[in-house]
């Protein structure tokens, strides 16, 4: 079962919006957008909803194709890494090739499985978000219908230990409590001579 998702789009008729947004950004899917349909043409509900956290509202019948631009216009600015139109993913000291599938570290190629790489990325174009297993399984493999098993969980394993995904590495990658995985950015301006410095910090620490 997929817990995690990109964006709600909900219609407006019969819904308590400040209610039901409230109860969004108090759950797990906190990092996720929301735009209501149907809407009534009412400036201080509409104003209500905004202010409560919606990102979008369609007053009125529309076309399914104004929907659709609308629902790429706001995932584009949400998230650009993961819905921007680029063939490379550049996370320092990562770079993510998308058309090749190769990954280069500190400029040294890593061999990964095509499904390593995949789920590598996806990882990365979601930095700082919660992930189900479900939600990792139904972007990588097509399916969630596998989260019973320790599918992604073994990739995950794989992919930290092939990239060296440590604190010194600039990012963790860690398990959000049964439900999925989160991959941070724990120092913002990596580079590459980070690990010496940090070393020799530690070393004359060492000497006091």
């Amino acid at each position: 079962m997929r817990e995690s998702f990109d964006l709600f789009l909900l219609d407006w008729v019969g819904v308590d919006a400040g209610g039901v947004l409230r109860e969004l950004r108090s759950g797990s899917d906190t990092e996720c957008s929301v735009i209501f349909f149907n809407c009534q043409d009412d400036e201080g509900e509409l104003a209500e909803a905004l202010g409560s956290g919606a990102d979008d509202f369609i007053v009125g019948p529309v076309s399914i194709r104004e929907i659709v631009a609308r629902v790429g216009a706001i995932l584009r600015r949400r998230n650009p890494c993961y819905f921007g139109s680029t063939n490379f993913l550049d996370m320092p000291p990562y770079r993510f090739d998308v058309v090749t599938k190769g990954i280069l570290v500190r400029g040294a190629p890593v061999a990964l499985t095509d499904k390593e790489f995949e789920l590598a990325l996806f990882l990365f174009r979601n930095l700082g978000r919660t992930l189900s297993r479900g939600h990792l399984l139904e972007a990588v493999w097509g399916s969630a219908l596998l989260a019973v098993s320790r599918t992604v969980d073994t990739h995950v394993s794989r992919i930290r230990k092939k990239l060296g995904l440590r604190p010194e590495a600039g990012f963790r990658l860690s398990a959000a409590y049964g439900n999925g995985y989160r991959l941070e950015r724990i120092v913002d301006n990596w580079s590459a001579d980070m690990p010496e410095r940090r070393g020799a910090v530690s070393d004359a620490r060492s000497m006091t």
